[in-house]
């Protein structure tokens, strides 16, 4: 049980930190710096930041789904019902909703951004405004989906700090 506890606190922490240093530092870094930006996605993609991250986020939801069946003793819907049960399980819900919402819908534009930026330094002149425009275009809807990722992360963790003091 300490062990599991610890991978999901751990776990957690690095989902929500990273994350949270992407959307409030690195993405408007990006924006500011515009087509040198290219160079840091490529990086990051070169250290598998894309996968390293889903990742995380399965161990933290899986061990947090594992902790919750454990303290409900099989009895979920009684659990549901006592504040700290219904804090941990809107917790749960608030960070399952934030790996859906980033899977589903900002992976694919941060690939595809990243292809973008790796298309850049081979791109000619000519291309590479148009590369530059998709990838301006890609990065305010990105931005947008970060933010509410973001905000239903903090609302996980918020939840998970205050549950058992309810």
């Amino acid at each position: 049980m300490i062990v599991l506890r610890f991978l999901h606190v751990v776990s957690g922490a690095l989902w929500v930190g990273m994350f949270g240093f992407m959307t409030f530092f690195l993405m408007p870094a990006f924006a500011e710096v515009g087509p040198d930006g290219a160079k840091i996605q490529a990086a990051l993609a070169k250290r598998r930041i894309p996968v390293i991250m889903p990742v995380i986020a399965l161990v933290t939801l899986v061990s947090g789904f594992w902790l919750y069946q454990r303290l409900s003793g099989g009895a979920i819907g009684a659990l549901l019902k006592t504040p700290v049960g219904l804090a941990f399980g809107l917790g749960g819900l608030a960070a399952l909703l934030a790996f859906v919402a980033g899977i589903a819908l900002a992976r694919p534009i941060m690939m595809r951004s990243m292809k973008l930026a790796e298309q850049m330094t081979t791109a000619s002149p000519a291309d590479r405004s148009s590369i530059m425009a998709e990838m301006q275009k890609l990065r305010g809807r990105g931005a947008t989906l970060n933010r509410v990722v973001m905000a239903l992360l903090l609302l996980a963790l918020g939840a998970m700090a205050v549950a058992r003091y309810l």
